[in-house]
């Protein structure tokens, strides 16, 4: 099975047996705002990493899809509007190509193989380049009767109509903090060395953890599921102080209080869960 994960600024391809990844290969994106490059390079990297012999192919990405059509509705970060990437990367290899959402496969593989194992309902928040969700219901994917259940990022976070920022990923992701504070050079290093020294940048991260424990608690208000697993960049570098803000945050806001029984965890599977969960969905 080949899962990849085509994300706001990384591309993985996987070898997997078994619920586990054997071999992976791991580069930046070349081209983010062109499709067709991004598609060549995909293609380029599960060749280099399996051959040629390829029987079908799981491909999550940053975005909303309609994963019944093959096609990226709209990805953020990569500035792609209908791309038809099954299309283009099934006609390339030869093979049956599946995408999905890479929040949404990312939660399913932690279904499968990683923190949702045993439970049967959960929603996924992966905080990162952007900010995605994915949501699965009485042991399925949900993706509702428009296809992009689960998305969560792109959900209105300020109320206010004039300001600059409105929407959670650009008021709480790794892109948000370069949009807020006018620098294009932060990088995940750089919060990690600088969080809690640096004033400025350590107050939007503590804002935006709670504007996304804000937006977590109106989902587990409006659902009433009992297990939220965060990953993502942010959540796997920034560790317990930034997992601390945002449940704190859940807890003053969610409703009814019997709703703070919500268990929140972690990632098991880090990287590994998209590819895990997409190339499940193509086997």
């Amino acid at each position: 099975m080949i899962g990849v994960d085509i994300g706001g600024t990384n591309l993985l391809v996987g070898r997997i047996e078994d619920g586990r990844v054997l071999e992976r290969s791991h580069e930046h994106i070349v081209a983010r705002g062109d499709f067709e490059m991004v598609a060549s390079q995909t293609c380029d990297s599960i060749r280099e990493l399996v051959g040629d012999s390829i029987e079908s192919v799981g491909i999550s990405v940053a975005g909303s899809v309609d994963a019944e059509r093959g096609v990226v509705l709209r990805a953020q970060n990569l500035d792609w509007n209908d791309a038809p990437l099954a299309q283009s990367i099934s006609s390339e290899l030869g093979c049956k190509v599946v995408i999905e959402n890479d929040v949404t496969a990312a939660a399913w593989g932690e279904f499968l193989f990683g923190a949702g194992r045993g439970s049967d309902s959960m929603f996924a928040v992966w905080i990162g380049t952007g900010i995605g969700g994915g949501l699965i219901l009485n042991n399925q994917i949900w993706r509702g009767p428009l296809g992009t259940g689960g998305e969560f990022g792109m959900g209105i976070s300020e109320q206010n109509p004039d300001a600059e920022f409105r929407v959670l990923e650009s008021l709480a992701s790794r892109s948000g903090f370069q949009k807020l504070l006018h620098d294009s050079s932060i990088d995940t290093n750089t919060i990690v060395t600088k969080y809690g020294d640096d004033e400025p940048l350590t107050k939007v991260i503590d804002e935006g953890a709670r504007r996304i424990g804000t937006s977590i608690a109106n989902v587990i208000t409006l659902l009433s599921l009992d297990l939220v697993v965060l990953g993502g960049g942010l959540v796997e570098s920034l560790g317990e102080p930034f997992t601390d803000t945002i449940h704190n945050q859940f807890e003053l806001d969610v409703f009814p209080a019997h709703c703070k029984r919500c268990e929140f965890k972690t990632t098991e599977l880090g990287p590994d869960a998209g590819l895990l969960g997409v190339a499940s969905l193509a086997n």
